[in-house]
């Protein structure tokens, strides 16, 4: 039985490929979300919890007489985006979120709106998904004055813990999100 000299030449170059290939697929082809065996983790237990984890981490105190720690920034919307050289606070916040692109524009928006005092006023669990929404209070556009603002926060869940899909305001009713999704894409 005679084998082909091609056929042998074919078979090695597959074979070192896929010597390269198969350890890196990782890398290449990450995950589009949270593992589903990730431990359970209180913060993320309910939607509730999620949503009022990630209120409590933008709220950095504007009652404080230092107005100061109140504008600085605690995190760095850069490092969340590209989810490298993160705190430990930092890599805690985007924990709460389904990918770090998510956690970065929310958080942006969040803070450059200057959001306080955020509450739950209500919550609607549908199996995998939620909807859950807040009243908080935001500076005027154009102004130095608190308003109230309305918040609709919707969650994903991925085995036991609870993730923030998307924002919605009145300002974006697609969710913020998506339109930095779509600002993202048009510049492509």
């Amino acid at each position: 039985m005679k084998i082909k000299l091609s056929w042998i030449i074919l078979g090695l170059l597959l074979i070192s490929v896929g010597a390269y290939v198969v350890p890196h697929l990782k890398y290449w082809l990450p995950s589009t979300g949270p593992s589903a065996s990730e431990p359970s983790r209180s913060e993320q237990a309910t939607p509730e919890a999620a949503v009022n984890s990630v209120f409590q981490t933008v709220d950095q105190g504007a009652d404080t007489d230092d107005p100061k720690s109140f504008m600085d920034d605690r995190l760095d919307d850069a490092h969340l985006l590209e989810g490298k050289n993160m705190t430990p606070d930092e890599q805690k916040f985007a924990s709460l979120f389904w990918d770090n692109q998510r956690s970065a524009a929310i958080y942006h928006y969040l803070r450059a709106n200057l959001t306080r005092s955020g509450e739950t006023t209500g919550s609607s669990p549908n199996g995998d998904e939620a909807t859950v929404s807040i009243a908080a209070q935001v500076i005027a556009e154009h102004g130095s004055d608190w308003v109230p603002a309305n918040f609709t926060v919707q969650l994903k869940k991925r085995g036991a813990n609870w993730y923030v899909d998307d924002l919605k305001t009145e300002n974006m009713p697609n969710g913020v999100y998506a339109t930095f999704q779509q600002r993202v894409g048009s510049r492509r």
